[in-house]
């Protein structure tokens, strides 16, 4: 089973536009590090690496993006398409994001700070990561 869960966050619709409210350590459940967008060309496929300590909550704020989370041993797709919605994706989870729609954004909220040696970039090697968590 995916660890990987939706998190809504308060949201405030407005004559003049929606507010969504994203709290490190309330609704974002941990201390965020790092904060980074990613943006890609129509059905591009960015991420393809799992992190060996790094949570990340990941939030479209624009378009539509197909989240693929995989653990090792099974498969699960999310589509975040909202602002008040969020993706958590714990360590351990090798996820791939496609980009459904053009402009589409994503923002990614995480509770460390880039460190290389965090990447599993080589799926062969995630999946013997995963055999040596065990």
């Amino acid at each position: 089973m995916i660890e990987s869960n939706f998190i809504r966050f308060p949201s405030f619709m407005e004559e003049n536009g929606l507010l969504s409210v994203y709290e490190s350590g309330k609704q974002v459940p941990f201390l965020i590090r790092r904060v980074f967008t990613v943006t890609a060309n129509v059905n591009d496929i960015r991420g393809e690496h799992s992190h060996r300590k790094c949570s990340q909550l990941l939030i479209c704020t624009n378009g539509k993006i197909k989240i693929t989370c995989d653990n090792g041993s099974s498969v699960a797709e999310y589509l975040l398409e909202n602002m008040n919605e969020g993706l958590l994706i714990p360590p351990g989870i090798w996820a791939t994001q496609q980009y459904l729609d053009a402009n589409s954004v994503l923002l990614v909220l995480c509770d460390r700070g880039y460190e290389v040696e965090d990447y599993i970039r080589n799926y062969d090697e995630f999946l013997e990561w995963v055999k040596n968590q065990k």
